[in-house]
Parts: C-alpha cells; sequence; structure tokens
C-alpha cells in the first residue's frame, strides 16, 4: 500500500506522478477481476504485469534469504 501511494503522489521535481511518467495515465482505484476484461490487449496486459509482479516477489525473497545467509555468518 504504500508503494502506490508513493508512486499515485506529485512529485516536486517533475510535477507527475510515478504512475503518470511511467505509463502516461493515472490508475484506477476500482478493482476488476482480470479474467473478465473483454479487451484483449489490456487483458495481455494484465496478465504480463501479473508474471513481472510475481518474478519480482521470488527475486526479493531470494534476495533477503542471500542476505540473511550473509549476515549470520558474520
Amino acid at each position: 500500500m504504500t508503494e502506490f501511494v508513493y508512486n499515485n503522489t506529485m512529485h516536486s521535481l517533475t510535477q507527475q506522478t510515478l504512475f503518470f511518467a511511467n505509463h502516461g495515465l493515472h490508475p484506477k482505484f476500482d478493482i476488476q477481476d482480470v479474467h473478465k476484461v473483454t479487451n484483449l490487449a489490456s487483458k495481455d496486459q494484465a496478465m504480463w504485469l501479473t508474471v513481472v509482479q510475481t518474478q519480482l516477489v521470488f527475486n526479493l525473497e531470494e534476495t533477503q534469504r542471500w542476505y540473511e545467509e550473509n549476515v549470520d555468518e558474520h
């Protein structure tokens, strides 16, 4: 939730939100089931983002394990 708020906050340097700077639009606040989307391009994008998010979570967990092992050694 903190990340969402940060990415949706106007930044003083750019005068834009990070969402807008990266995607050219502001996020919608309504939650939809990805499988109910009829626009195939939107559905593909949502599915791709889900895959990316899963990979990011995996990478963060691996990094955390690596740090724990190295800190425990010292």
